[in-house]
């Protein structure tokens, strides 16, 4: 195994940029070729488009759903030959980058379990993640340290498993980052903080947490202690898809704590919107699925990479990178037609 990546380091005079991808959504099936080849085309644009200096994937990379949509994509549920194609192609640009497990990375059917894809992922040279130390159902809660040109650190990049569903089945409902996760976090920052302070982190995960919706509302009351900063919601009804049968602790003990200062996460394929509630910024990354909705593939406007960019004060600037803005919006209304 390669020796695992654990700093990463500022260059003189310049931010930090990293490239979330999120819902990649690979069917790895003959019946899904198009659609995945859409999809690592995508992929590919935005890395040589964003020349960034890390790559964080916030889960669902592969799609091994058998049962549905079945009948019409057929995907495989071999989701370690599913999700090479990924690695692969990222591991080609010598790119440090991070994966976090989405709710579909490992479904109950499929060829490999969570703990055999964590060997996986940790096993590929330029991936910085790491197993951790739980042996339950979460897996994957790592830190890497970005440091200044200097040594010192600029902050602390937190990679959490946010877990899939309350039981081995979507019908339970999504689960939330568990108390124990929490506790690791919090006990991380403190290991590597001056005394008396915590250093700021940054927090990767894929299911968003409930107090984003709250934010969204509030936002669009005109609540003006929500600070909007880019993107939209286009989920039918306003749609944030938190765990729904269970509290999650996260985002308020992250207030409390004051080391977190922003929180990246998919799961939604078609929100995009970023928003700062109560000192986190919130954003949800743009996706890349071409498969997983119904009629996807002529829907553009979502469609990309999310471009954070860490300054020197350990500040950060979010944007968007639409694939449209990439491509041309001609290129949707002829080959997406297709």
């Amino acid at each position: 195994m390669a020796e695992k990546i654990t700093t990463l380091q500022m260059k003189e005079g310049k931010p930090f940029r990293i490239l979330q991808l999120t819902d990649i959504h690979l069917g790895g099936s003959v019946w899904t070729k198009k659609s995945d080849k859409l999809s690592l085309d995508a992929v590919a644009l935005l890395i040589e488009t964003a020349k960034p200096d890390f790559i964080a994937v916030t889960g669902d990379v592969a799609y091994p759903l058998f049962f549905w949509p079945a009948p019409i994509f057929g995907c495989s549920i071999n989701n370690r030959k599913t999700s090479k194609k990924l690695t692969d192609l990222i591991e080609s640009y010598n790119i440090p980058w991070a994966f976090v497990f989405g709710n579909h990375d490992c479904e109950t059917w499929s060829s490999y379990n969570k703990d055999e894809m964590a060997d996986f992922y940790e096993s590929l040279p330029n991936c910085v993640f790491q197993k951790g130390e739980y042996k339950g159902s979460d897996r994957g809660n790592y830190s890497i340290k970005l440091l200044n040109p200097d040594g010192s650190i600029n902050n602390l990049l937190m990679f959490i498993d946010s877990n899939a569903y309350l039981t081995k089945y979507f019908t339970s409902g999504f689960d939330t980052i568990h108390d124990d996760q929490i506790e690791w976090y919090k006990n991380t920052i403190i290991k590597n903080s001056p005394e008396g302070s915590v250093c700021p982190s940054l927090a990767f995960f894929h299911i968003p947490p409930k107090e984003f919706k709250d934010a969204f509302e509030k936002f669009y009351r005109g609540d003006k202690d929500v600070t909007y900063h880019c993107g939209f919601v286009q989920e039918k009804d306003n749609y944030f898809g938190y765990p729904k049968t269970v509290e999650g602790k996260f985002f308020e003990e992250m207030v409390k704590f004051g080391s977190c200062k922003g929180m990246f996460f998919g799961h939604d394929h078609l929100n995009t919107i970023s928003l700062t509630y109560k000192g986190i910024q919130l954003t949800y990354g743009m996706s890349i699925d071409y498969l997983a909705y119904l009629k996807i593939k002529k829907k553009h406007q979502q469609r990309g990479g999310t471009i954070i960019e860490i300054n020197p004060d350990s500040s950060f600037n979010v944007s968007l990178l639409p694939l449209e803005d990439i491509q041309g919006i001609s290129y949707y209304k002829t080959k997406m037609d297709n």
